[in-house]
């Protein structure tokens, strides 16, 4: 389908964009400026790297020559480096890390014909999910350690919010105890790992916590 077309080309076929700029994303979260701050850096690195994958699985589309496998290892290994320069990998990222290297090329692979799934708007969009995840557990980590015992879901409040997190929103629990989502158990918003939540409860969450 893209033979002949270039990178820009195949962004210009893009129409329905999902992508915010960072800054406007974040800002609507309850957070610091030093939080937001450090998600925005970290959906900058991460955007390269996930740039880098799709324009790779472009490339080998061009010349009907694809290696899914390749592109997984490089994105596993891609996205490693890029948390690595803000927060430690633990065992909970380092298992989401892979986890949504296999997700990702998967769901490429079945949308291989449809030019979002190559764009840049995805690339942005994936990375300030991914950025909000990595530092939703990581603030967690850091709450435990710093021995707060408490916690407090604080959701946006806006038409866009979807109804499970609606109705969390404000809840607070111990926190070692986890919120109930939907139909997901989870120790914080993004927490896709704990409890094996379902992706719809986590993907495009703006939600935040509170530790005390």
């Amino acid at each position: 389908m893209f033979n002949g077309l270039s990178f820009d080309d195949l962004n210009a076929l893009v129409k329905n964009k999902r992508a915010e700029p960072y800054e406007e994303y974040f800002s609507v979260m309850e957070i610091s400026r030093g939080q937001k701050e450090d998600r925005i850096s970290l959906s900058e690195d991460l955007e390269e790297v996930f740039l880098f994958i799709l324009i790779l699985l472009f490339t080998m589309q061009q010349y009907n020559a694809v290696n899914w496998e390749l592109a997984r290892k490089r994105l596993d290994g891609r996205y490693r480096e890029a948390v690595e320069k803000h927060v430690p990998v633990d065992d909970y990222l380092s298992t989401y890390i892979t986890a949504f290297s296999y997700d990702t090329i998967d769901s490429t692979m079945r949308h291989e014909s449809d030019p979002y799934y190559y764009s840049k708007d995805r690339g942005m969009y994936l990375a300030e999910n991914e950025a909000n995840l990595t530092y939703g557990h990581t603030e967690f980590e850091q709450a435990i350690a710093a021995g707060k015992t408490r916690k407090k879901w604080i959701d946006v409040r806006d038409r866009r919010e979807r109804e499970t997190h609606l109705k969390v929103g404000g809840t607070v629990k111990k926190i070692t105890e986890p919120f109930m989502v939907g139909d997901s158990l989870m120790m914080h918003p993004h927490d896709a790992i704990t409890f094996g939540a379902e992706p719809k409860e986590y993907i495009n969450c703006r939600c935040a916590t509170y530790y005390f």
